[in-house]
């Protein structure tokens, strides 16, 4: 009776499983009930990330992406896929274990005549249990070897992904300083506009000027407000941008402070080749990709060599009438592919041909890197010369705009020449932003490029109350 109870839950919890694999999906509610939680889910999130931190750094925003950015947690999550691939394949050095288990029952009953004697059988319950190990199975070893690799390269792309993180993030925190920057010199900018369009309004109402000279005030304060707007919009697409990149809600609220601005790495050219040929992790995970590339041949030449199993098998049976209810069964098994159609022959010369595609695909990685960082390494040089230039620019243009607007005081120019020259100091200053924020990103670049972006940024420590 306790038997068939534990049959019967067995098999209940069966058609459990079924009946629940069964159920329907209803699409809309699915995406109705994501699209209303994730949302406050996610802005919970981001008030947790937030909570301590008033005013962010580029080192805290680093710090919070590479917690919570969705790129890097993806990574992580299939380098553990990998770890558990590379378990997976070091069972196969383990023997196995089954157990079967048989009940029968007659109805109706079956008689036997055993030695003259009449026997009754209505049910029959046998019960063993086989354990398998593998002797000589050199594919099992290249097997582990390969998942092994692929451990290793799923830790560099996650790497990797952290590093181009980092990049995204640099580039969008400095993106936003820059504009922060700019948004500040255009509200300076507007209200030296305004206080000129009102005295130009005031001149042109007594007739010392043109009425077009005051409108062009007016056009002045005009084109600022736009500016201005415009610069707010594109702070704020910045700053969502930035959020999201940083694992957060883009509709947050977030303030930022400067922080010493990236420097670029000293040495040569050939210098800096080489330690990007030493350190960029796509070349190391082109490394490993040769080396599994290796593993499918040796695998492939092991499918030519003869297999060995030991095994040893333990029947027994519950029944009285059986004389011999059970006995020990062990030997050793082997098998040997004799001919297979070529299919051995082939794929051995197919994994010799992936393996020089895999050497080829590196130099094709190498050659890529090397123009990487020739070409970000003049990038830089480029940038580091347009700041000087665009600063003096900017320095010689607020100078001009400090003589012309003495010189309209004393009449000497008109009101044209004044704006002339504000619009010029205007859009000098702009461009002297534009071209710091450029060099900050052409050296966060040259960085990546070398596969030195730095990806390890710790909470900081408080001190804490005695």
């Amino acid at each position: 009776m306790g038997k068939q109870t534990i049959f019967g839950l067995i098999l209940g919890s069966m058609v459990l499983v079924v009946l629940t694999g069964c159920k329907s999906f209803n699409g809309d509610k699915v995406r109705r009930e994501h699209a209303e939680s994730y949302p406050a889910a996610l802005a919970q999130t981001t008030d947790q990330a937030l909570a301590t931190e008033t005013s962010l750094g580029l080192e805290d925003c680093l710090r919070i992406a590479l917690e919570h950015s969705l790129e890097a947690r993806s990574a992580e999550i299939q380098e553990r896929v990998a770890k558990l691939e590379r378990k997976i394949a070091f069972a196969n050095f383990l023997p196995s274990v089954s157990l079967d288990y048989t009940h029968y029952e007659f109805d109706p009953e079956i008689n036997l005549e055993l030695n003259g004697d009449t026997m009754t059988i209505d049910k029959i319950r046998s019960f063993s249990w086989q354990a398998n190990a593998s002797i000589f199975n050199p594919a099992t070893w290249f097997l582990y070897s390969l998942h092994k690799r692929g451990e290793e390269i799923a830790e560099l792309v996650t790497d990797y992904t952290r590093q181009m993180t980092v990049l995204q993030v640099t580039m969008l925190y400095f993106q936003c300083l820059s504009l922060e920057e700019m948004d500040r010199g255009l509200a300076g900018e507007l209200a030296a506009a305004e206080e000129l369009e009102k005295e130009l309004a005031t001149l042109a109402d007594e007739g010392l000027i043109s009425a077009w000279q005051a409108e062009e005030a007016q056009v002045l304060v005009q084109a600022r407000r736009l500016q201005r707007q415009q610069t707010a919009r594109n702070l704020e697409q910045g700053k969502a941008a930035l959020l999201a990149a940083m694992g957060l809600s883009p509709l947050a609220d977030v303030s930022l402070k400067v922080q010493t601005p990236l420097e670029r790495p000293a040495g040569t050219l050939d210098d800096l080749v080489l330690e990007a040929l030493l350190c960029h992790p796509q070349l190391r995970i082109a490394d490993r990709s040769i080396e599994i590339e290796k593993e499918q041949v040796r695998m492939a030449v092991s499918n030519f060599l003869p297999k060995l199993f030991g095994f040893v098998t333990y029947p027994d049976s519950l029944d009285d009438f059986v004389k011999a209810s059970d006995q020990w069964l062990y030997g050793l098994s082997g098998t040997m592919t004799l001919f297979n159609g070529f299919a051995n022959i082939n794929e051995y010369k197919a994994a010799r041909a992936r393996r020089k595609k895999s050497f080829i695909a590196r130099e094709q990685a190498s050659l890529a890197v090397m123009l990487e960082v020739v070409s970000a390494h003049l990038t830089v040089q480029t940038a580091e010369e347009q700041v000087a230039l665009a600063q003096r620019v900017s320095d010689v243009a607020a100078k001009r705009l400090t003589e012309t607007e003495n010189q309209w005081r004393e009449g000497l120019v008109n009101a044209s020449a004044l704006l002339e020259a504000t619009a010029r100091r205007d859009k000098a200053r702009a461009q002297a932003i534009s071209a710091r924020f450029q060099h900050q990103v052409t050296t966060a670049t040259l960085l990546n490029v070398m596969g030195k972006t730095n990806i390890d940024y710790e909470e900081p420590e408080h001190d804490s109350a005695s």
